[in-house]
């Protein structure tokens, strides 16, 4: 594996952050914004009509999970999607979820509980 392939997770748990991230109402209405491209703080701020510290605080954790990506223009700051990062999460998320639907084709086990079920039934 060269330094930039990280192994397949092994847990759905790895993928909590990325979409915890998505899942507050104002990181939600952010990342719509910046869907339609980059946008400043200042912007964000008017459209939402929320206070730049609150804006600010929202978009580093939109930041560290990889959905956005920042830069600065003199005492501007700029926002927008991360494509690369968030298509990558995505793409391992969704290859997470067809590994465990692969590894499950067959349906679930279905011996044991018909097993269970018969021995729970009176003899008779």
């Amino acid at each position: 594996m060269t330094q930039r392939q990280q192994a397949p997770p092994d847990s759905i748990q790895q993928f909590v952050p990325f979409f915890k991230a998505f899942c507050h109402p104002t990181r939600a209405s952010i990342v719509e914004i910046l869907l339609a491209g980059e946008r400043c703080v200042c912007e964000l701020t008017a459209a939402l009509e929320l206070s730049q510290p609150l804006i600010s605080h929202h978009l580093a954790i939109l930041r560290e999970t990889g959905f956005v990506a920042m830069r600065s223009e003199g005492t501007r700051t700029y926002y927008r999607v991360d494509w690369p990062r968030f298509d990558s999460s995505t793409a391992a998320f969704a290859a997470f979820v067809a590994r465990l639907r692969d590894s499950h084709a067959g349906g679930p086990d279905t011996a044991a509980c018909t097993r269970q079920a018969r021995e729970k039934l009176p003899a008779g």
